[in-house]
């Protein structure tokens, strides 16, 4: 079992382990929360070996390149209550980025993007641990990419360096995310993502745009979003109505005059 270069005590009681290198803060943080006690826990560190996005698509992780934590949260919420969870994570991520002076925009279910490019992705797994569940919440948020990790990824990225003169250090800005994070994943454990469903449209990047719903082995449903419902499933209107989407891959379709950068994942 890796074994922390630093430990600290963080916001709301969670214990902050701090990494050089691990395969994966995600892996690592599973492994804590099931051979050990149950408790509020975030992993990060400065590199992965083997650090991965939504549908194990691998993410790069340079040294420095980015901000990697994942965050065990144990919640009292049932399975059936944390519909949603990825999107408020989302408006947590977007929060700490407004600290810096950024509007960043979200991307149903988990992409955070500033000019329509990624500029963080959400990654979040359910564990029953113990008699409840536990949430990993697993962020990659790009600080400073070299140029060539960015040219190797298969769509436009973004990092804070090319936005902001002095990107703030790793530690000031997980110290922020864990800040609104803690305040969103309370929120969300008092009334699930039904609280959080009002903040959305301002953060929708999808709003009223054509789209393509991948979903595995179903036919792509092709429509327009019209934003989220209280569960954070994504409303698609069609010719045959409008259809609730609670998993899947969006991606804006290219005939859509209003992008031009963003492509399929």
């Amino acid at each position: 079992m890796s074994q922390p270069h630093a430990q600290a005590n963080g916001p709301d009681g969670i214990t902050i382990e701090w990494h050089g290198m691990v395969a994966s803060t995600q892996d690592l943080a599973r492994e804590r929360v099931l051979t050990g006690p149950i408790r509020r826990l975030v992993v990060i560190a400065e590199a992965q070996s083997a650090g991965r996005g939504q549908r194990g698509r691998r993410w790069e992780s340079p040294a420095g390149a980015a901000l990697y934590l994942t965050l065990a949260w144990p919640t009292s919420r049932p399975l059936s209550g944390l519909a949603g969870l990825s999107l408020a994570v989302g408006l947590a991520v977007r929060a700490t980025l407004a600290r810096l002076g950024l509007a960043a925009m979200l991307k149903w279910p988990n992409d955070v993007l500033l000019d329509g490019r990624k500029l963080a992705g959400i990654l979040v797994e359910l564990l029953a641990a113990g008699s409840g569940v536990v949430a990993l919440v697993g962020i990659g948020l790009n600080r400073r990419l070299p140029a060539d990790v960015a040219a190797a990824i298969d769509q436009p990225v973004a990092d804070l360096a090319g936005v902001l003169d002095a990107p703030p250090p790793l530690d000031a800005l997980a110290q922020a995310l864990l800040e609104e994070l803690g305040q969103a994943l309370r929120r969300f454990d008092a009334g699930g993502f039904a609280v959080f469903v009002d903040e959305w449209p301002a953060a929708d990047a999808l709003a009223d745009r054509p789209v393509r719903i991948a979903a595995d082995g179903r036919d792509a449903l092709h429509g327009t979003a019209r934003g989220v419902d209280a569960m954070g499933r994504l409303l698609v209107e069609t010719a045959e109505g409008v259809f609730p989407v609670a998993a899947g891959t969006a991606s804006v379709r290219r005939d859509d005059p209003r992008d031009k950068t963003e492509s399929a994942p």
